[in-house]
């Protein structure tokens, strides 16, 4: 492995209007969400259609004190089988702990049940996702569009935290409102602030709008004010952490208790080694070719453990269009990995390419 400064085309927008404080006072803190130690403060995201099994384990073991899994829709966990193409939704290893589970659904009466569920199978946070952006959630009133109605999303609230045993804790997912209005701002602060008065440790905001998607810069001075309205209640960031200078500088600028890596952790699972690294005062690591290929086999490895063959294939494939960005020919490798239509042929991706 070799040491390198972050990659520049992957920095978010300087956000000049947030005060630089002074890196002789500024430490990072340990993170605590409810009764569970995380410790370091930056933990991996829940990614739909990525964050399962065996990205979770590969994070772990490169630094990450805690994941979530992919966001499960609170009717597919009641109707789960015991399948072999299905089961790996609710398959959890020992190393994994502490590890959260994401529910996301529309009627509040299914939120209880299927929290009840996720803990069996033996996660220790419930996450509430009050947060997905796409098409197809907001339109079935889903994930984000609860940002609209304070009283149904605080319902659902009520609903897990009754339903989960009292030393589980239970967590929010929020973006920052449907929109930039006032009246958005205003039932954002409505629901935090009833969710922490019902028991809710921890509440991750993103700074996009609903609306926003994933375009534009990430308002990391709302997340600041965010943090100064909590007080000592538990607050991470999530948005345009692509790199782990950006995690620390999230950490600095906004207070948050910690920051939330999503899609800057998709085929960089060393980001979070990385910003360890840099709170100490090193260079961030930045993996070799050996280093990289070892990392996407021991993830294919894994990934044969809880899917078939052909799922992790089709997993892999879209992951090694991630890992690519990292490779000194990322558009030659991108390219053959796309190409790639079997284990077999995407390992001999690897054998050409790294």
């Amino acid at each position: 492995m070799t040491n390198a400064t972050s990659n520049p085309d992957l920095l978010p927008p300087p956000l000049w209007s947030l005060p630089e404080p002074d890196p002789q006072t500024f430490r990072v803190r340990p993170l605590r969400i409810g009764n569970v130690d995380i410790g370091f403060p930056a933990v991996q995201a829940a990614l739909s259609g990525y964050s399962d099994g065996a990205m979770r384990i590969v994070a772990r073991r490169l630094g990450a004190p805690y994941t979530l899994a992919e966001v499960m829709i609170d009717r597919f966990v009641l109707e789960l089988k015991n399948r072999r193409r299905t089961q790996h939704h609710l398959q959890l290893t020992d190393e994994e702990h502490p590890v959260g589970g994401q529910l996301m659904g529309s009627d509040p009466k299914e939120f209880g049940p299927a929290a009840t569920r996720l803990v069996e199978a033996g996660f220790d946070i419930i996450d509430i996702n009050f947060g997905c952006p796409v098409k197809s959630a907001v339109g079935g009133c889903r994930g984000g569009y609860h940002l609209s109605q304070p009283s149904v999303a605080l319902e659902i609230v009520d609903r897990v935290r009754e339903a989960v045993p009292p030393q589980i804790p239970v967590t929010l997912k929020m973006r920052r409102g449907i929109d930039d209005s006032q009246g958005s701002r205003d039932r954002f602060f409505q629901i935090m602030d009833g969710a922490f008065n019902r028991g809710v440790a921890a509440i991750t905001v993103h700074g996009r709008t609903v609306e926003q998607k994933y375009v534009g810069p990430s308002n990391w001075e709302f997340l600041r004010d965010v943090k100064l309205h909590a007080k000592d209640r538990t607050i991470l960031g999530s948005g345009d952490l692509f790199t782990a200078q950006s995690c620390l500088d999230m950490l600095r600028r906004t207070g948050v208790d910690g920051v939330s890596v999503a899609r800057g952790a998709i085929g960089n699972p060393w980001i979070f080694q990385q910003v360890r690294d840099l709170a100490n005062g090193l260079p961030a690591m930045i993996p070799d070719l050996a280093e990289q290929r070892r990392v996407q086999l021991m993830q294919c490895e894994l990934s044969l453990q809880f899917k078939t063959d052909v799922q992790t294939c089709s997993t892999m494939r879209a992951f090694g269009l991630k890992f690519a960005r990292l490779h000194p020919q990322p558009d030659v490798v991108r390219n053959a990995f796309a190409a790639a239509k079997s284990l077999e042929e995407w390992r001999r991706v690897l054998d050409t390419n790294y």
